[in-house]
């Protein structure tokens, strides 16, 4: 790849993520712009692979490069079958090499997973590479790699430090008691949706939310709604849960009159704002919306919070901490 191929796929992406509403910040230490000749390696041999998330990495580069314009829908639905979530994981490591950006808030598993996949990048393309190319590469690589690390180890990055505690506190729930939860994930709920209109205040603090639910059948066994079809590389984390007035509750029933009202609202994560049709087999669980919204739900068809003060505490800290004030759970 030349360097004006190179040069291409830094216009691309700097000028595609300008247009997101991802809140990001300059890569410490790293300057793309110093490192055209690495980065033309790197992209040709990204461009040449098929192995690295099964081809998806290939997919998506070729994606923005093909058409800058695209709309996160667009290439959401076209390479991830519509896992925001997925495709996250994906940009952030393109986004950090060619770009020189990442995100400013980010959790500790999240930044450990971009190393996962930067390291997965620096294999595939010191493959055959002479050993100066190859010195070069893995500088660049490494710089970008070393930043998230540091946000990985550090006890002083706020956010990380809150979703650290969220994540230890959600691992403490009891997801075998029958009841309803909440979750997403530490960058679902550090970010609005890819592409969400920041200039519609009305709905700035929409984040991507799942409810799930547990009960027990007629045996005493306890049936899951929770974690089914997840495909997310990083953990939930659990913000709420809810419980009925009596044993008898139905949580399946009453998890399906949520969704019903979700939809109805227009929550859904489709691009018209409808729920994710059960014949895409996954996501059907997912909607955007406002975790106070859910709680005003969840009481209309007779559930109560039940959260836990360890696990409120933790959220709170951490809506806080993701400029969610509203979502303070009283």
């Amino acid at each position: 790849m030349t360097d004006n191929a190179s040069d291409q796929n830094i216009d691309v992406l700097q000028g595609w993520i300008e247009r997101q509403t991802l809140k990001s910040a300059p890569t410490p230490n790293y300057d793309p712009i110093e490192n055209l000749v690495p980065l033309g390696i790197i992209g040709h041999k990204i461009l040449q692979d098929d192995t690295i998330a099964g081809g998806k990495l290939n997919e998506t580069l070729r994606a923005l490069i093909s058409n800058p314009n695209v709309t996160r829908n667009e290439l959401t639905e076209q390479i991830f079958s519509g896992n925001a979530g997925y495709a996250l994981q994906i940009l952030w490591p393109l986004i950090s090499l060619f770009s020189g950006q990442m995100p400013r808030r980010v959790a500790s598993s999240t930044a450990t997973s971009y190393v996962g996949w930067l390291d997965r990048i620096r294999r595939v393309v010191l493959r055959d590479l002479q050993e100066k190319d190859a010195k070069a590469v893995t500088s660049v690589i490494e710089a970008v790699s070393n930043s998230y690390t540091e946000v990985a180890s550090t006890t002083t990055h706020a956010s990380s430090e809150a979703m650290q505690k969220v994540e230890g506190a959600s691992g403490r729930v009891d997801t075998d008691q029958p009841g309803i939860y909440v979750f997403t994930t530490p960058t679902y709920l550090a970010y609005p949706p890819l592409g969400w209109d920041i200039e519609d205040l009305s709905r700035q603090d929409f984040r991507y939310l799942k409810t799930g639910s547990t009960t027990v059948d007629v045996t005493g066994r306890v049936q899951s709604e929770i974690g089914r079809q997840t495909g997310l590389p990083e953990p939930y984390l659990i913000l709420a849960n809810f419980q009925g007035p009596d044993s008898s509750f139905d949580y399946a029933e009453a998890e399906q009159r949520i969704h019903r009202l979700l939809a109805a609202a227009r929550h859904g994560p489709e691009k018209d704002g409808t729920r994710r049709s059960t014949a895409r087999g996954a996501g059907t669980e997912w909607f955007i919306t406002r975790l106070p919204f859910i709680i005003a739900v969840a009481d209309a068809v007779g559930l109560h919070l039940v959260t836990s003060d360890d696990l409120k505490m933790s959220v709170n800290e951490m809506f806080e901490d993701c400029e969610l004030p509203d979502w303070v759970i009283p």
